[in-house]
């Protein structure tokens, strides 16, 4: 089984990239699903964030607010977080190891998790700063602050550029995206050995 990672930043365009993968009745695991899923079914973990953060509740935009404006406490978060969902990754990988031939890892901080000894090749979705800035102030409704330090709470995409093995850039229009993905995924059947 050739394991994919598939990694940006935040509002590159790794749904979408994600989204081609399924099309080609690829298994996706993703990260971000993984843990919202574990907050409404870990108990444990849950209760653990609850009380880190002095929350009544765990709500994402009340996280949200305090971990963005404090790198301090987002470390303390992902501290908490990653255990849970890299647990989850391993026992998933498990079960599917000799049902399929080609896992993609949808994980956006893969790198920030140090992910990356769980996959075979890397792909990393990348998009202008600018482009990313507008497209997160588009679909979350945030201020151009609010969406900055959202980006920047990450570790650079030239960093995640260069320690990839592919890189899709979306910064333009989706057919263009779309052929790349074409292109890599060609390569990728080809290790795998899928026709």
């Amino acid at each position: 089984m050739i394991k994919i990672g598939l990694t940006g930043g935040i509002a590159t365009g790794k749904s979408l990239v994600s989204g081609y993968f399924q099309d080609e009745n690829i298994v996706v695991l993703d990260a971000d699903a993984i843990y919202k899923n574990l907050l409404k079914t870990n108990k444990v973990l849950y209760n653990e964030i609850k009380k880190s953060f002095n929350l009544k509740e765990v709500d994402f935009k009340a996280l949200g607010k305090i971990v963005f404006s404090d790198e301090s406490q987002l470390k303390k978060l992902n501290k908490i977080t990653h255990p849970y969902v890299i647990k989850v990754f391993s026992d998933q990988l498990k079960r599917l190891e000799n049902q399929e031939k080609i896992v993609v890892l949808d994980i956006p901080l893969l790198y920030e998790a140090k992910m990356e000894n769980f996959c075979d090749k890397i792909i990393c979705v990348y998009t202008d700063y600018e482009t990313q800035i507008s497209r997160l102030q588009t679909r979350n409704d945030f201020t151009k602050e609010e969406a900055k330090k959202r980006i920047d709470s990450q570790e650079s995409l030239s960093e995640k550029c260069k320690k990839s093995d592919y890189v899709i850039d979306n910064s333009f229009d989706t057919e263009t995206t779309f052929r790349q993905f074409q292109k890599i995924f060609k390569e990728i059947k080809e290790i795998a050995n899928v026709s």
